[in-house]
């Protein structure tokens, strides 16, 4: 059983920078920023994936005076580029990426998402 668990664990290691690999093409991020995002991330969200709920509590601990809620209701949803009702850790990375070091255009094209509730493509005065 021990050699079976030995190679489990070898097996995981092989993967893991396959997918830091991509992650290091598809954002703005240095290796070891990935690396360090990437803790904080697993810290707050052990099982690897935040459902909306975690992330309003998660949100709200950044703006303790008020309630966020609707708000972070918005920013879940443009975080949750595969629209699957959850954040793992590139959803979360890449749209990260985009805030903190995208190109203006990019920037704008992330917020429009934010602003465009139905995502029909229009941001309407309701």
């Amino acid at each position: 059983a021990d050699g079976g668990d030995a190679e489990l664990e070898l097996s995981a290691i092989r993967h893991q920078p396959e997918g830091l690999e991509r992650l290091l093409a598809r954002t703005r991020f240095s290796k070891k920023e990935l690396q360090s995002l990437y803790r904080g991330f697993k810290s707050e969200c052990p099982s690897g994936l935040v459902d909306e709920e975690t992330f309003k509590l998660i949100y709200s601990q950044f703006f303790p005076q008020g309630d966020a809620s609707t708000y972070a209701h918005f920013l879940f949803d443009a975080f949750d580029a595969d629209r699957n009702g959850a954040l793992c850790f590139q959803d979360f990375v890449i749209g990260l990426s985009i805030l903190l070091r995208g190109t203006v255009e990019q920037k704008l094209e992330w917020a429009f998402n934010l602003y465009d509730i139905n995502k029909d493509g229009y941001i309407t005065k309701e």
